[in-house]
């Protein structure tokens, strides 16, 4: 696992970049109670066992989900 991480954020301290993530996802949070934000139900089932893929399969669906990611990936400070 370490060795995935490290790939994936690199081989410096990754106390520091726990610590980041952590105090990134706690804005988040915040921000998503203190607005009111609804976050879709998360699926049982992969799309390609009938997870999400009704939803999927349409053109507003495939907009709702980008829409709805760029929204909870957007830096906390945009809806400040």
């Amino acid at each position: 696992m370490w060795e995935r991480l490290e790939r994936l954020f690199g081989s410096d301290d990754l106390s520091v970049r726990a610590e980041f993530m952590r105090r990134l996802h706690s804005r988040w949070l915040t921000r998503a109670m203190r607005v009111g934000f609804v976050a879709p139900r998360i699926p049982t089932r992969r799309v390609d066992e009938g997870g999400f893929d009704p939803v999927m399969r349409t053109a507003e669906g495939r907009a709702w989900a980008a829409e709805w990611w760029d929204r909870a990936l957007s830096p906390a400070e945009r809806d400040a």
